[in-house]
C-alpha cells in the first residue's frame, strides 16, 4: 500500500480538511488523476478517490481525456457508496466521452435514477440532460425520461434539477 493509499484508508470520510490536506500532498504527483480512478474500484477507498478527483477537476479546471474518461467509466458499474456515485455524476461536463464510454456512461446515469439517495437520483437527472445535451442520439429519450420523472418523483431537491433541465431543454428539438 503507498501513501495515498494509506491516507485514503485512514480518512475519516467527512472531514473536508483533512482531505484537502490529502490533496495537497499528493496532486502534483505525476499519474495523480490515473491513480484516483484505479482506487475508484476499491469499495474501502472509493470515496475519497472520486471525492480527489472530483475536486482535482475542480481545482485545475481540467478534464478527463478520452482514455481516462473511459477507464472511470468502467469503474462506474461497481461502485457502491451513494457518495462515490454523487462524485461522479457531478464530474459529468469535466469528461470527454465517446462511444463505448458514452454508452457505460449512460447506463450508470440510467442507474443512478434508482438511487435511494435523493442527491444521487437528482444529480443523475442533470447528468442524463448534460449527457444529451453531449450526444444528440441520446435527446429524445432522455426527454422522455425527464418529463415522466417530473410527475412521479416525490423529492423536491430531485425535482428542482428535473424542472431546470426542462426549461434548459434541448437544442434542436422541437418543444
Amino acid at each position: 500500500m503507498d501513501g495515498l493509499e494509506e491516507k485514503l484508508q485512514s480518512w475519516d470520510g467527512k472531514s473536508a480538511g483533512a482531505i484537502k490536506r490529502i490533496y495537497g500532498s499528493f496532486a502534483a504527483e505525476p499519474g495523480f488523476a490515473e491513480r484516483l480512478i484505479a482506487m475508484s474500484a476499491d469499495q474501502t477507498l472509493e470515496t475519497g478517490a472520486t471525492w480527489l478527483l472530483k475536486y482535482h477537476m475542480e481545482v485545475t479546471k481540467r478534464g478527463l481525456n478520452p482514455t481516462l474518461a473511459h477507464k472511470l467509466a468502467l469503474t462506474l458499474p461497481g461502485l457502491t457508496g451513494w457518495e462515490a456515485k454523487l462524485h461522479c455524476l457531478q464530474i459529468l461536463p469535466y469528461l470527454t466521452l465517446t462511444g463505448e464510454s458514452a454508452d457505460l456512461v449512460f447506463r450508470f446515469v440510467l442507474a443512478c435514477r434508482e438511487d435511494q439517495n435523493k442527491f444521487v437520483r437528482a444529480w443523475a437527472y442533470t447528468g442524463l440532460h448534460h449527457l444529451a445535451l453531449a450526444h444528440p442520439g441520446y435527446r429524445t429519450e432522455v426527454r422522455i425520461l425527464l418529463e415522466n420523472a417530473i410527475r412521479t418523483e416525490q423529492a423536491a431537491s430531485v425535482k428542482v434539477r428535473l424542472r431546470r433541465a426542462l426549461e434548459q431543454g434541448f437544442p434542436d428539438m422541437p418543444d
